[in-house]
């Protein structure tokens, strides 16, 4: 049996607790030459794994302060309730920055912080603070 666990590479008088342990791995400062992600990946991570939880839903946002920033920064183009502006094709049902925040969120997420150029939207990452970006993602998952 020894025999066997020597072809093998086991040893058969190891007791349990010599097993090695890993050391963890390091992450690298953010900006540093190992940090790989670039500043889109980054904050879409942030969102996927620290912001929405197990339904979809902004973990975090405070939703009073989301509806004053969101009719600040976002009413002008989008109107009160969300509606001015239709995200569908013509030929599918319509669909409004609500419906895209609850059922798309990286996507609202994605282009609140960096923009959209073909539809002229400006990107707010450097306008507006991390949570008023969080708190009006929460608030646009209200909206119809």
């Amino acid at each position: 049996m020894a025999a066997y666990g020597l072809l093998l590479g086991v040893s058969a008088f190891a007791d349990s607790d010599s097993t090695v342990k890993e050391k963890p791995a390091l992450q690298p400062e953010p900006g540093s030459p190992g940090d790989t992600l670039t500043r889109e990946d980054a904050r879409m991570a942030l969102l996927v794994y620290k912001l929405l939880d197990k339904d979809g839903k902004i973990k975090g946002a405070n939703i009073t302060r989301g509806k004053e920033l969101f009719y600040q920064n976002c009413r002008p183009c989008h109107g009160s309730d969300g509606k001015r502006f239709n995200f569908a094709p013509y030929y599918e049902p319509p669909a409004f920055i609500g419906q895209r925040a609850r059922e798309e969120m990286p996507t609202f997420w994605y282009q609140m912080n960096f923009g959209d150029k073909e539809r002229s939207m400006a990107a707010y990452i450097d306008e507006l603070e991390l949570q008023d970006l969080i708190d009006i993602a929460g608030f646009a998952q209200t909206l119809p």
